[in-house]
């Protein structure tokens, strides 16, 4: 007996027949197996199956490659009766003769019998391979654009809407332009940014691009950029490209930006520079010239002319030049040309007859050009007249010469009178001082036994006597002793200046002990000098400490030494680049007036008279020149009553 009635049989019929007419794929699995009941043409096609081969079997006997995709989800609904929803599901098939996989949009329903039990399912299924093909290869397409996009060596950014919405930018425009970070820029409008480009000319060639889709291209275009620190001077060779929609409207700008700021101011630097050097040219009247060795062309400035006597405007021949060197100068000239070919350098100084008849004096320098086979084939030069610099040069020979003659001559009398102050200093150590020794040895005897008969008169004068021929016999020794500091060869050694102040502190210990002195002194160091030198300055100096004491004060010596480095406005040490060797001889007597600072180191001044303090006015004199035998600058400073300072300044 059917378990159908001819009414049910009738409307499965009527309904395989609607299935059948559909344009997606429908199939009807029957029992917990999945029997195909019902498949129609578009479901068949998909699977490349005959009704054949797929009705009234199962149906992972007939596709037994979907099993692993499909069987745990028609069980489910089978079991439960939810239906299941596949979106772009991905099942590979053996169709066509190879397996393909493919993506379907799908929806398994339970079919349910009057009772309710669940008896099957229906599956309405439709292939969007195509359509996940292309979208996979266009979101490939768009990964590779953002790689490349974001990679890409030139600064590139897109701006979304008349707002100018920042979309995307890449590494080069975040890092060298912008000098921002991706999440201070996204989604932010291109002005609130960088508000400093509205006051620029960008913001209207932004509007005009997206308003009339036409691509604005500009090269070295003056932008100025708010870094983090500071704005930013930048040239750029850019280009604004309108984005369209699939309707061609304009929703955005694809902006792309060279940087060329580096090479639009080093052009500019080389523009300057090529404007220096003409101007250079023109002061230094200097004329430029280019000869072609293969067809003897000149090509030379204006001055070129000017040079050869002619009006700037004349164009000179090789030959025309040739012709105005002078007759007796032309092999220089000659031999110049020959070695430039050995070395490739060209030089010469000669005389031209200008154009007027003067004449003139050039000097040319210049360099070979070769080809690349080392062949001469130009040569490029300057050349300069220089007639005013001979004219100049030849007075300066003259009086060169004139002067040198003047030395010579000088130096002859020098000679001479050298030859009279060693012939002074012998009279002076032997012929002056040799009557003094008799005044000194005549006087003793008369005073010591003839001056009970003297009146009290003649004592007096015969005092005033030997009084003057001690005081010659003092002014011989010290005008000696200076000729000496003059004239004797020095001898530098490394010298204990402690041990020689000492020295000349024990030498003068009665004056010292007369007078209650005392001396105070610091290291003094070693020093390189000229011992017994040195030792006369010590003497002189403490001695006229000693002199000029006050009497009612103990008179106190200090002598101090450092090393200092020079300073410009230290006249006695004024090279900052070296050191010296500071000594400073200071006391506590009766000073001096400073306006004889300088005049106290003059032979013979004296600024207090004989009968209040002995001397003859050399011994200062004979310290400065010791100074001076060192390479040294001596200062004395003073005021009356508060002593006296010396400073002395011995370069290191």
């Amino acid at each position: 007996m059917s378990d159908h009635s001819p009414a049910d049989i009738q409307a499965r019929s009527d309904f395989g027949n609607i299935v059948r007419q559909v344009p997606i794929g429908i199939a009807v699995f029957r029992g917990p197996d999945f029997v195909v009941e019902v498949a129609n043409g578009k479901y068949l096609e998909v699977i490349d199956r005959t009704e054949e081969q797929f009705l009234g079997r199962p149906l992972f006997e007939v596709l037994p490659e979907v099993r692993e995709y499909v069987e745990s989800l028609l069980t489910n609904v089978y079991l439960t009766g939810d239906p299941y929803y596949g979106f772009e599901f991905p099942v590979t098939l053996r169709r066509y003769g190879r397996e393909d996989l493919t993506y379907f949009n799908f929806v398994y329903q339970a079919l349910r019998e009057d009772d309710g039990t669940i008896s099957g399912i229906i599956v309405l299924a439709t292939e969007v391979t195509e359509t996940v093909t292309a979208k996979q290869l266009l979101s490939e397409s768009e990964k590779q654009f953002r790689s490349v996009f974001m990679h890409s060596p030139i600064a590139m950014t897109i701006f979304r809407g008349p707002d100018y919405v920042i979309e995307m930018a890449n590494h080069v425009l975040y890092d060298k332009i912008w000098h921002r970070s991706p999440e201070e820029v996204l989604g932010k409008k291109l002005l609130d940014i960088f508000p400093e480009l509205k006051e620029q000319k960008f913001p209207d060639l932004l509007r005009e691009v997206y308003t009339t889709g036409r691509i604005h291209q500009e090269k070295e275009a003056l932008a100025y950029v708010q870094g983090r620190d500071a704005m930013q001077k930048f040239y750029f060779d850019f280009e604004y490209a309108p984005l369209r929609e699939v309707d061609g409207t304009i929703s955005g700008i694809m902006c792309t930006v060279v940087d060329v700021t580096d090479r639009v101011e080093t052009r500019a630097k080389v523009e300057e520079a090529e404007q220096r050097l003409r101007l250079a040219i023109e002061a230094t009247r200097l004329a430029t010239w280019d000869l072609d060795l293969t067809t003897d062309a000149v090509t030379h400035s204006p001055q070129m002319a000017m040079i050869f006597g002619h009006p700037a405007e004349t164009t000179m021949t090789h030959q025309r030049l040739v012709e105005q060197i002078h007759p007796d100068d032309l092999p220089v000239r000659n031999g110049a040309f020959v070695t430039a070919m050995e070395t490739g350098y060209y030089y010469y100084e000669i005389r031209i007859n200008k154009a007027n008849g003067s004449p003139g004096w050039i000097r040319t320098h210049g360099k070979v050009v070769y080809d690349k086979d080392r062949k001469p084939v130009a040569m490029i030069g300057t050349m300069r007249e220089v007639t005013e610099e001979k004219a100049f040069q030849q007075e300066l020979e003259r009086q060169v010469r004139e002067r040198t003659a003047m030395i010579e001559q000088k130096n002859q009398e020098l000679e001479k009178m050298n030859a009279e102050l060693k012939s002074f200093a012998y009279v002076s150590s032997h012929d002056l001082q040799e009557p003094l020794r008799k005044i000194e040895i005549f006087t003793n005897l008369i005073a010591e036994g003839e001056s009970a008969h003297l009146s009290d008169t003649g004592k007096k004068y015969f005092g005033k006597i030997q009084n003057a021929s001690r005081q010659m016999q003092t002014l011989i020794e010290d005008l000696l002793q200076y000729a000496r500091t003059n004239t004797t060869e020095k001898s530098f050694e490394e010298t204990d200046v402690n041990a020689l102040l000492q020295s000349v502190a024990t030498e003068l210990q009665e004056s010292i002990q007369s007078a209650r002195a005392t001396i105070d002194s610091n290291d003094l160091r070693t020093l390189r000098i000229v011992p017994y030198q040195f030792r006369q300055l010590f003497t002189n100096l403490i001695s006229n400490s000693l002199k000029f004491s006050r009497i009612t004060t103990d008179p106190v010596i200090r002598v101090q030494a450092d090393i200092i480095s020079g300073h410009a406005d230290n006249a006695e040490a004024p090279d900052s680049t070296r050191q010296y060797y500071h000594l400073s001889i200071s006391d506590n007597g009766i000073g001096f007036d400073p306006q004889y600072s300088e005049r106290i180191f003059e032979v013979f001044q004296r600024l207090h008279s004989k009968t209040d303090y002995k001397g003859t006015g050399i011994g200062l004199a004979i310290v400065k020149k010791i100074v001076e035998n060192h390479g040294g600058r001596i200062r004395a400073t003073g005021s009356p009553g508060a002593g006296a300072r010396f400073d002395i300044y011995l370069p290191l």
